[in-house]
Order: structure tokens, then sequence, then C-alpha cells
């Protein structure tokens, strides 16, 4: 009996460079960081990942990409990837455009439009409850969201699939977008939950003046979702300000039981702790700044000798927190990059994205 193999969906770019030897080279070397790279006897190479398979060839007048995914999501996003990559390395003049799955004017499989059905007040969060249909795919493959926030008044649009793979807003006029934790999510029921930190002297920002005006019946645009999810293991060490809370809220809640768990948390002061229920061995240390406590000292306190092995060291945190705590756990603690898992989630003097992600 032949089994059936589940159908691929496939899309292939022709980028016309002069030296495309030279632009698979930084394709490789950036891509290399999330995908695994393999040369065949041919000359083409593979980079394969959990959302596919692109194969990179050269050819007369330029590089070819034949990429292929299990899904619509996962070629969506394998497009968008290499379309921001190739123009960041060739210039925004080249023109793209995809052949195959995924015709441009479609709708993006990784887009849902969700509707606001409950706020509430929790510390210096607004708690929104958003139902959209057909979530199954936000249940895994990451914790974050971004969230698309059309100004208030503004009518609502939302983008397509454009020719070079990447969104196209027919009135090239995009909302702020911002990245969010999904806090929790009931595929069944339809609905997410979202915390949005109102950032007091930053009220007017996109997400917090959005979360202070949000009421049930409003619509907001949501993609992804991505940033990965926490990697099993027996012990873990999280680091996280307020920022972060939502995430370190969610993977408690899904920690099993049997799992050991040491997190702080550094909030403004004690109004701003949350109950955190989880069936895991955990210990949580809430940091106030107010009494000039924080993440950074809490890591120094800790040595080498005081991690479990193979503990999985987790953080989000302002970006130079963030590369303390990063030159700790090579310098002092001695973990391969496989054992970390730190994102600056903010940074000093900046605004949305405009920042380092990740370490």
């Amino acid at each position: 009996m032949n089994v059936q193999q589940p159908a691929r969906l496939a899309a292939t770019l022709v980028v016309p460079v002069p030296d495309p030897a030279a632009l698979r080279a930084r394709l490789i070397e950036h891509l290399g960081r999330y995908a695994e790279s393999e040369t065949t006897p041919t000359g083409d190479v593979l980079l394969s990942s959990e959302l596919g398979l692109s194969r990179l060839t050269i050819e007369a007048g330029g590089l070819r990409i034949a990429s292929e995914s299990g899904d619509a999501a996962g070629l969506a996003y394998i497009k968008m990837i290499m379309a921001d990559h190739v123009l960041e390395f060739t210039g925004p003049g080249l023109t793209l455009h995809w052949t195959g799955a995924g015709a441009a004017g479609s709708p993006l499989p990784f887009f849902r439009a969700m509707t606001v059905t409950a706020v509430r007040t929790v510390g210096r969060f607004r708690r929104l409850t958003l139902a959209g249909d057909d979530l199954g795919r936000f249940a895994e493959g990451g914790l974050h969201v971004r969230l698309l926030l059309p100004p208030e008044g503004a009518a609502q649009r939302w983008p397509v699939t454009g020719d070079d793979g990447r969104p196209f807003w027919p009135d090239d006029n995009p909302p702020p977008a911002r990245v969010y934790t999904l806090r929790g999510i009931d595929v069944a029921a339809g609905r997410v939950e979202i915390d949005m930190l109102l950032h007091g002297e930053h009220a007017d920002a996109p997400g917090a003046a959005f979360a202070a005006r949000a009421r049930p019946g409003d619509l907001v645009g949501m993609t992804g979702p991505g940033g990965g999810d926490l990697p099993a293991a027996a012990d873990y060490l999280l680091f996280a300000d307020e920022t972060a809370l939502p995430a370190v809220a969610r993977m408690l809640a899904e920690m099993p039981a049997g799992r050991r768990v040491r997190a702080f948390v550094e909030v403004e002061d004690q109004a701003d702790r949350q109950a955190l229920p989880t069936a895991a061995a955990a210990e949580v240390v809430w940091l106030c700044r107010r009494h000039g406590e924080g993440l950074e000292a809490a890591a120094a306190a800790i040595g080498a000798d005081d991690l479990a092995p193979d503990t999985i060291v987790w953080g989000g945190m302002e970006h130079a927190a963030r590369r303390a705590l990063h030159r700790r756990a090579i310098d002092v603690w001695g973990l391969p990059r496989s054992r970390m898992r730190l994102a600056s989630y903010w940074r000093r003097g900046k605004a949305g994205d405009d920042h380092r992600h990740d370490d």
C-alpha cells in the first residue's frame, strides 16, 4: 500500500542580478541562522526549516529560488522572508515576481481580522479579548503576534499578498504595528487574550493609545505567530521586565508538572504583581525598580554552580539589560547558544521595532 504524502505548495522567484553567486552567499549567511543549509551534488543549495524548503540555483542572468511548504502560511512566510532579504541586499529598486501558489492579491494566510469582545484593566495592563476565525495555527510556532492598529476614526483596511510575496496595502498606507504576546488562546472558542502595557510616559504610542481607547466591537488586524517556542527541558531560568510578563505568564500556564522554574520579574512596584498559575515547580521572584531592584543584579547573584545541568535560560527585557545578561550567560555561566533564548523587547530612545529583538 502506498502512503500518500501531504500535498506541498510551491512557488518560484527568479532574481535578475549580475552576480547571483554573491547574492546566494549572503542569503545563506543570514538565513543560515534559522535554517539548515545543504549543498547538493549539482551545486544547488537547500535551506530547510520548520516553514519548508528553498532551493537556491544559480542560472544565467540571476538566482532562482524555488520554495515549498506543507501549508499556505509556511510558504507565505518563506516568500516574504526571501523578498525582504533580497531587497535588503540588492536595493529597493528591484522588481520581484513570484509564480506558483499564493497569487498576488490573495488573502495573507497568516493574517486574521479580529474583533475586540472584552476589555479590562490588570495593573498597568489593559487585557483585550479578541475573537476571530480559524486560529489553530496561532496556538503553536511562537508566543508572539503582530497587531495592526488602525488610528482612531480610520477606515478599516487589510493587506493582501503582494506580487513580491510581501504584504501589500492598496492605499500604500499601512497602520502602525506592534508585537505582543498571546497571553492565552482558546482555539475552539476562537479567542485570544493579549495584555497591552499602558506606558505612562508614552501614552500616545500606537499600542498604548489603542489599548486605552479599545472598546468591544473595535477591529484589529493580527499576523503571526512568531518568536519561537520554549524548548523542552527539566529546568528553566527566566528573566523578564513587565513587557515580557505576558510571555512568562503564558509559558508558566502551559508548563507541565515535573518541570522546575526560577523566574525573576522586574516591575515598577508591588502593584504590578500578577498571579502566575502553573503546574510546574516554580519560584517567582518579583523585583521592584522603585526599591532599586533589577534583573542585572539578580543575574549577577547567580553563579555557574547554581544552574542545574542543561538549564534553559530565557529572557525578555530592555536592550541593555539583555546584553548584560547575554554576556554573563556566556562568560560566567558558560552556556552554549542552544541553551539561551534572550530577546530585547524594547530599547530606550527607540520606538516599535527599531531595536534588536534577539541575541
